[in-house]
């Protein structure tokens, strides 16, 4: 036998039907078993096959066998109405040996080792003959059978039966491999699991179609593939419809996908073509990434070899992971921290500054503590504090990452030391350095005063500022004048220091020459003029500029000692600086600074000498052309936007401007990157807190309307284009005025937050529930043909449960409702199907019971006593 639900039903395997027309149903009165006879020697029953794919490559690895029957007349008619109805007319064994055997024969002829898997039911393991029926139809088409994989459902295992073990145990030994299909819905428990020898697990399409919004299911399809992966089993999501799914399943390890995103079910021919285009493998053993449960051994390891303090905190801010160089920072080892909070090993005060700064993180705040100085240590720790999401966005806790910096600190120190006192002295003995490239254009001034000017631009500017207005285009034009030269030069001026009392200065310069005498540079110093230089008439001099006689007088700073100087700023400058050639289509680098190697990940030998067009540099974009043209146009250009990739592959955004500068004839570009990621993060933490705040509803913690209507319009969209059957609940609270009235806002408050979260404990993880109005809800249910036919009961009965007495401050509180129920129709839009179950809720009301069901515009009986509890699936009185 085939099963009425594996062999080509549209309702699991999200399968599109071949004619646009509505798929005929049973109910349209077309099925009867000449009919079905008929089309069994025809071929209006055909094999259609729907991709398996590699989620890692992309890469086809097989298909899925699905059945179809075109009628002449009625057109494509549903897999779930015609399979069930050959199971109950004895035709599912020939409509098992046609599927298969029109399917083997025309795979045989395909290029490629993919693998076919075929849907058999549970009953059919129970026939002893099953092996033989297989081998011998699969044998007379060529089909390898050691690229054959039969699915079978959970329920086949429920009973120990020995015929079954045999079954599967021949399937095996002739080489086919052996799936469990739409694991997580039946009953199989882990010991079946464990003793069965399956090669592959099927998670079934409910999970994977509300993974992105449900978390239970995102926790269940997690579960599902570190199960499999453990016990040596490739894991296949089924349903996959969008890349955002095909991604999250990918980050979680799943093997392969299957669903319409990879494609839909067609025929032979389509099939072949498609093969002839695509890449495609064969199913193998999974990749020595290992599975689920050796990459977190071997992150667990690298967590541990971290040069750097590493440690995880849960949502309630207890350390989850600390490793070792992270709990010896605070001294103390990780035992001693992990399963606690900081109140167990902090002082009660820092605590508490602590815990305040981790909850700011965990609201999305990034939070990066400069220097951090532990209780009683006297290091000084880097701390980098970030809330890690899950693949929907929810925040499941903080990752820390401490970096021991105060070696770092202390040569800050020493060096903001060295560069404040050359700013003090200035007031004692003026001596200021600077120099100009070859054209005159002063490039480098020593500190000034003024602490606040570190960038060098802003300080050249000071200084110009601090000069009499009467000396500066004065000394400008000497100056100017003085260059074609080439000789010593020196001129005086009036300038402000730390006060506003003018000062007689004198400043003398002279050049730097290349191997050929060129000059390429000017170095000087500023230095005060002792009172008895000054004139007696209190007027400087507009002749000609003084000479130096002795051109190695000590008061000039020398070249080596301002080159070194220069180096040292550049190489520890805070901000990554790179120095490369400006020509535009073979630019390279000449140096970069410790923080541009931070920056890129990359270390100075994989880029010295690389031009920034080669494969690995890490600056290259459209734009780097205008850039580049700006530079030669303009010689500099302002702030950009640019992404760097890092080594890693994670893309940096930063924001760069550059300065063209020429020397000894050679034109060398000055680029000054600054990473602004921590800002970009920041604002997309902000954007998702809003999107997430905007489609929450503040006081049951359910989807609000906005999502709701978001919601609906999907779901409703998929599912007219399969078989399954999509319900809606609309519940409207009845007697709830009254709560309000009689006992105030806050009693009415409880009572919503109450019957929210029996809703949420009532139903499925793949069911939608939204609080859509003051007082109404609704559920988007999808379902399953079985569980379509006992819904009236659960959703009576349920609702029973829900609107159960509710205790409210010492007082017992009665509540109903009102409930609206439909199935989604092939002609309905998302308005017209949530209006038919906001009809059938009024119709309810106007029942005036307490708990009234309408479904499909009829009134519901009372539930009977003995209750089915869909919750755990087990019947009790």
């Amino acid at each position: 036998m085939i099963s009425g639900r594996h062999i080509g039903p549209a309702n699991r395997k999200s399968a599109p039907q071949v004619s646009t027309k509505r798929p005929a149903s049973a109910k349209d009165g077309i099925l009867s078993k000449r009919r079905l006879s008929e089309a069994l020697s025809t071929d209006a029953i055909w094999p259609a096959f729907q991709p398996l794919v590699d989620l890692q490559s992309g890469a086809i690895i097989g298909f899925e066998v699905l059945a179809r029957w075109t009628d002449s007349e009625a057109g494509a008619i549903a897999p779930s109405d015609f399979i069930p109805f050959a199971e109950t007319t004895n035709l599912i064994g020939a409509l098992t040996q046609k599927i298969v055997q029109d399917a083997c024969r025309k795979a045989a002829s395909w290029r490629g080792g993919f693998v076919l898997a075929i849907n058999l039911s549970p009953t059919q393991f129970q026939d002893p003959d099953l092996f033989h029926f297989l081998a011998s139809m699969i044998s007379e088409t060529g089909f390898p059978m050691n690229r054959i994989h039969i699915e079978m459902t959970e329920s086949a295992l429920l009973d120990d039966d020995t015929v079954v073990r045999e079954n599967i145990a021949s399937l095996k030994s002739a080489g086919m491999g052996i799936s469990l299909d739409d694991f997580g819905t039946g009953f199989a428990s882990l010991t079946r699991l464990h003793a069965f020898p399956f090669d592959k697990l099927k998670i079934d399409t409910s999970f994977v179609r509300s993974m992105q919004h449900d978390s239970g299911s995102r926790k269940i399809v997690a579960s599902v593939i570190g199960l499999g992966q453990s016990l040596g089993m490739t894991v296949v999501a089924e349903g996959v419809e969008t890349e955002e799914q095909a991604e999250m399943l990918k980050r979680l390890g799943c093997d392969v996908g299957q669903g319409w995103l990879f494609g839909r079910p067609v025929d032979g021919d389509a099939t072949e073509r498609l093969l002839a285009v695509s890449k495609q493998k064969p199913l193998t053993e999974r990749r020595g990434t290992g599975s689920l449960f050796q990459r977190v051994h071997q992150l667990e390891t690298l967590y541990e070899a971290a040069p750097v303090g590493l440690c995880f905190l849960d949502s309630d801010l207890r350390h989850v992971s600390v490793n070792n160089r992270f709990a010896a920072m605070l001294g103390l080892t990780p035992e001693q921290m992990i399963g606690l909070t900081v109140h167990s090993f902090m002082p009660a005060r820092e605590a508490r500054r602590v815990t305040k700064d981790l909850q700011r993180v965990l609201a999305g705040e990034p939070l990066i503590v400069d220097e951090y100085r532990p209780p009683g240590s006297e290091n000084i720790l880097l701390v980098v504090n970030q809330r890690v999401d899950d693949d929907a966005g929810e925040p499941i806790g903080i990752s820390v990452t401490a970096i021991d910096v105060t070696g770092h600190k202390s040569m800050e120190k020493a060096l903001t030391e060295t560069e404040d006192h050359a700013r003090w002295s200035i007031e004692l003995s003026p001596n200021i350095p600077w120099s100009s490239d070859a054209e005159g254009i002063v490039n480098f001034m020593g500190p000034t005063p003024d602490p606040t000017m570190s960038r060098m631009r802003d300080r050249i500017a000071d200084w110009y500022g601090r000069m009499h207005p009467d000396d500066s285009l004065r000394v400008r034009r000497e100056w100017l004048g003085w260059l074609p030269s080439g000789d010593p030069f020196e001129t005086r001026f009036r300038m402000r220091l730390h006060d506003d009392s003018w000062r007689w200065m004198v400043s003398r310069a002279k050049p730097h020459r290349d191997a050929t005498g060129k000059i390429v540079k000017w170095y000087g110093t500023i230095t005060e003029i002792v009172p008895t230089e000054v004139p007696l008439d209190g007027k400087v001099s507009v002749k000609a500029p003084h000479v130096w006689h002795d051109p190695d007088q000590a008061d000039v700073l020398p070249t080596q000692h301002l080159i070194s100087m220069l180096m040292r700023m550049f190489e520890s400058a805070p901000i990554a600086m790179a120095i490369t050639t400006s020509d535009t289509k073979t630019s390279s680098y000449v140096k970069v600074n410790d923080a541009y190697l931070k920056l890129t990940g990359l270390k100075w030998d994989e880029i010295n000498g690389k031009k920034l067009i080669s494969e690995g540099a890490a600056i290259d974009n459209p734009a780097r052309d205008r850039r580049h043209r700006l530079l030669r146009e303009d010689g500099a250009y302002e702030l950009e936007d640019v992404e760097i990739a890092h080594s890693d592959g994670t893309i940096i955004p930063t924001l760069i401007s550059a300065q063209r500068t020429i020397v000894d004839g050679v034109s060398f570009d000055v680029e000054v990157i600054v990473d602004v990621s921590a800002r970009v993060r920041q604002q997309r933490a902000i954007e998702s807190a809003l999107k997430t705040s905007a489609q929450t509803d503040a006081l049951s913690g359910l989807p609000n309307r906005a999502c709701f209507d978001e919601v609906v319009a999907g779901e409703v969209a998929r599912n007219l284009l399969n078989d399954r059957k999509l319900a809606i609940a609309y519940i409207d609270l009845n007697g709830f005025k009254i709560v309000n009235d009689s006992l105030g806002h806050s009693a009415g408050d409880e009572v919503l937050r109450t019957i929210s979260a029996r809703l949420r404990e009532s139903f499925r993880a793949t069911d939608f529930i939204a609080r859509v109005g003051g007082d109404e809800f609704a559920i988007l249910l999808d379902m399953d043909r079985k569980f379509a036919g006992d819904m009236q009961t659960h959703i009576q009965e349920t609702m029973e449960r829900v609107f159960k007495p509710i205790p409210i401050d010492g007082q017992v509180t009665f509540t109903g409702a009102a409930v609206g129920v439909t199935f989604l129709k092939a002609e309905d839009t998302p308005q017209t199907y949530v209006k038919r179950a906001d009809d059938y809720m009024y119709l309810a009301k106007a029942t005036g019971k307490r708990v009234a069901v309408v479904c499909f515009g009829q009134v519901l009986d009372p539930p009977t006593t003995h209750k089915v509890d869909r919750t755990n699936g087990v019947r009790d009185g």
